[in-house]
C-alpha cells in the first residue's frame, strides 16, 4: 500500500497485536481497535456535532447577509467570516474527523494486508522465506494481487492441506503461528479473503458470509446518510431543497463504499461496518444532547465569555498605555528637557526644548494616544464601573500633565 501506509500501520499494528493477545480473535481485535479509535475521536465528534448544530442555528443570519450583499461577493465573504468569528464557530470543523480518519484507514489497510508482520510478529527472514516458497506454488505466486498482498496468500497457502507441508521448515515457529491464527468471523468467514460473486469453491456459508460483509457495510452507510439528511431537514426546513444535490452525492458514496469493500479483503469491509455502527450510535446520542435549543444556550454562554475577556484585555491595554504615557512624561520632567537625537549623517546635534514646548508636546502625545485608544475601542460596551475608572484615569492625567 506504500510507504505512508506502512508508517501509519506500524503503531496501529501494535494496538491490534495487543488486542489479539488479550482476546485471541482477529475479528474481535478489529472491533476493539475500532472502539479504541472512536473513543479517541469522540471529543472531536462532540465538537463537530456542536459546530454543526450551531451552523444550522446560524442559517437565518447567513441568509440575511446573502440578501444584503447579493451584488458584492467580496463583502459577503468578509461579513460571513466576521459572523463566524463573532459567534465563535469554525465552519471547517466538520472536516476534522475525516482528515484524522483518513490516515487511520491507510494504517488499517497495511495491518489487514500484513497480519503476519503486525499480529503474529514474524521476522522478516521468515516472511521472505515463505514468500519464496509461495511464489513457486502454482495458483499462489502467480495470482493477480500477490505483489500487493503476499502475506494474505502465504496464510492461505499454509492453511491449504494440499501444499501446507512445504512450509513446515519456516523459522521462528511461523508455520504453527499461522495455523493457529484465528482470523475468521463466526468461525467460518475468512477475513483475509476478498468477497466475490464467483467463488472458486462454489457457494457455501463462507462465501455467502463474505459477500454479506460489504452489503451490510453499504446498508449502514445508507442508514447513516438517511439519519443525517432527516436531521438536516428538521433543523433547516428552508435549506432542504438546496441540500438535495449534496444528499444525492452522500447516497452515491454509500454505493461506492460497497464497491470498494468488494475489491479488498473482508477485514476492510468489516472494519467499516463496525465503524459505521459505532458512528450511528454516537450520532444518535449526540443528537439527543445537542439540540438546537441547547446549542443556542452554549453559544450565548461562549459569546458572553468572549465579550468579558475582550473587555478585560481592553482595560489592561488601556491601563498599560496610560502607564507608558505617565512614564514618558515623568522621565521628561526629571531630565528637564525632551531631546530628539538625529542621525550622525544629518550633522545635527541634540535639540533642547523649553518647558512650554515640552508641555505642549506632552499634551499632544497624550491626546493622540488617548484618541487612538478611544477610536479602537469606541464600539465596546463598557460597564458603568469600567467607564468610571477610565474617566478617573483621564482626570488624574489631565491634572498632572495638562490637557488640550
Amino acid at each position: 500500500m506504500g510507504v505512508i501506509s506502512r508508517i501509519i500501520g506500524y503503531p496501529l499494528g501494535w494496538v491490534i497485536w495487543l488486542a489479539y493477545k488479550i482476546c485471541g480473535s482477529y475479528a474481535l481485535s478489529l472491533i476493539i481497535f475500532t472502539v479504541f479509535t472512536k473513543l479517541i475521536l469522540f471529543p472531536i465528534s462532540v465538537k463537530t456535532q456542536k459546530s454543526s448544530a450551531a451552523m444550522s442555528a446560524l442559517t437565518p443570519k447567513l441568509e440575511q447577509l446573502k440578501k444584503k450583499y447579493a451584488n458584492n461577493q467580496e463583502k459577503l465573504q468578509e461579513a460571513t467570516m466576521e459572523l463566524y468569528a463573532e459567534e465563535n464557530i469554525n465552519p471547517m470543523s466538520s472536516c476534522t474527523p475525516l482528515l484524522i480518519q483518513l490516515p487511520i484507514l491507510y494504517g488499517i489497510f497495511d495491518v489487514v494486508y500484513r497480519p503476519i508482520t503486525h499480529v503474529l510478529r514474524a521476522s522478516k527472514e521468515a516472511i521472505t522465506m515463505a514468500t519464496e516458497i509461495c511464489q513457486n506454488i502454482p495458483g499462489y505466486g502467480d495470482q493477480r494481487y500477490f505483489e500487493q498482498r503476499p502475506e494474505l496468500y502465504i496464510m492461505e497457502a499454509i492453511k491449504d492441506p494440499a501444499v501446507t507441508e512445504q512450509f513446515t521448515s519456516l523459522p521462528d515457529g511461523m508455520y504453527d503461528k499461522i495455523l493457529d491464527f484465528n482470523n475468521t468471523l463466526f468461525g467460518f468467514i475468512d477475513l483475509g479473503l476478498t468477497p466475490t460473486f464467483h467463488p472458486e469453491n462454489g457457494w457455501d456459508a463462507s462465501s455467502i458470509g463474505l459477500i454479506a460483509i460489504p452489503i451490510i457495510c453499504g446498508i449502514v452507510q445508507i442508514l447513516s446518510t438517511f439519519i443525517m439528511t432527516r436531521r438536516q431537514k428538521k433543523m433547516n426546513p428552508a435549506q432542504s431543497g438546496q441540500m438535495a444535490s449534496m444528499n444525492i452525492m452522500n447516497y452515491a458514496f454509500s454505493f461506492i463504499f460497497i464497491s470498494i469493500a468488494f475489491s479488498y479483503p473482508a477485514a476492510i469491509g468489516f472494519y467499516w461496518t463496525i465503524s459505521g455502527i459505532l458512528q450511528l450510535i454516537s450520532t444518535a446520542v449526540l443528537n439527543k444532547i445537542y439540540t438546537p435549543e441547547y446549542v443556542a444556550k452554549l453559544l450565548e454562554k461562549d459569546k458572553k465569555k468572549k465579550k468579558a475577556k475582550k473587555k478585560v484585555d481592553m482595560m489592561q491595554r488601556y491601563q498599560q498605555l496610560l502607564a507608558e504615557q505617565n512614564g514618558t512624561a515623568a522621565n521628561s520632567n526629571k531630565n528637564g528637557a525632551i531631546g530628539a537625537k538625529l542621525s550622525d549623517d544629518d550633522g545635527v546635534e541634540d535639540i533642547k526644548l523649553s518647558k512650554s514646548q515640552q508641555k505642549d508636546i506632552q499634551s499632544k502625545l497624550i491626546s493622540e494616544n488617548r484618541k487612538k485608544v478611544e477610536d479602537k475601542y469606541k464600539d465596546e460596551e463598557l460597564t458603568e464601573e469600567e467607564n468610571r475608572l477610565l474617566e478617573e484615569a483621564r482626570r488624574r492625567q489631565a491634572e498632572k500633565y495638562g490637557d488640550n
